[in-house]
């Protein structure tokens, strides 16, 4: 087996604790059936009533599924990044179901794909096969719940000074800056755009945030706390 071939592929299943667990000739076999895939951002992966072909793990990069209207209004659903799984893909890929969302790269993504027939072998013979779907699906199913939970029942002014909180926190730069519309910060709280404009320019209001273009500056983190 050529190292250099299958090199790509180790770091990518590294990411993957179920791996881990499979004996070595599975793991062989695994590495001999997936391909490396690399998609740029902006790439759509897939479209409601579409199929999966294969199974994906990302090593690099993040994917943002979400569901949309006819307006034009969309809610994400997850994100999908180096280690986790998308429930979507899974469900289409192993069970044949039609994809009822859409997946898009937002940042460039390095990823392994495998066969679904290989994988729908696998699962009938490994049980850490098994747990890992099961786990992805479970993880997911969560996640999806307790968003519904915050747009049917969550104040939105804590919901987004929650999401400015994390991200700003997550932010490299001096002083914190997230880049993102506020079409795309409405698209994650799943609510209206101008709802989300207006509760920012009242942060900005308040000394709490700066706004320019396609970005929101921290300017005081006490201050955006008190919307909490």
């Amino acid at each position: 087996m050529d190292w250099k071939v299958t090199d790509g592929k180790r770091k990518v299943l590294s990411n993957y604790a179920f791996y881990s667990k499979l004996r070595p000739d599975l793991q062989t076999a695994i590495l001999e059936h997936a391909s490396e895939v690399n998609f740029p951002s902006g790439t759509v992966l897939f479209t409601p009533g579409g199929q999966c072909p294969n199974v994906a793990l990302v090593g690099a990069g993040s994917m943002r599924i979400f569901i949309g209207s006819d307006s034009g209004r969309e809610v994400t659903l997850y994100h999908v990044g180096p280690g986790e799984t998308c429930p979507i893909n899974l469900l289409s890929a192993l069970l044949g179901y039609a994809v009822p969302a859409t997946a898009v790269v937002e940042a460039d993504v390095h990823a392994v794909v495998l066969p679904k027939d290989m994988c729908r072998r696998w699962l009938d013979s490994e049980p850490a096969m098994r747990t890992f779907l099961l786990d992805g699906l479970a993880v997911r199913f969560m996640e999806i719940f307790q968003q519904v939970n915050e747009i049917t029942f969550g104040r939105l002014d804590r919901r987004l000074t929650d999401f400015l909180s994390r991200n700003f926190s997550e932010s490299k730069l001096v002083p914190p800056e997230i880049k993102a519309t506020h079409e795309h910060i409405a698209s994650e709280l799943g609510t209206a755009r101008e709802v989300v404009s207006r509760l920012l320019r009242e942060f900005e209001r308040s000394g709490a945030i700066d706004l320019g273009r396609g970005k929101v500056t921290l300017k005081d983190s006490t201050r955006l706390r008190q919307f909490q």
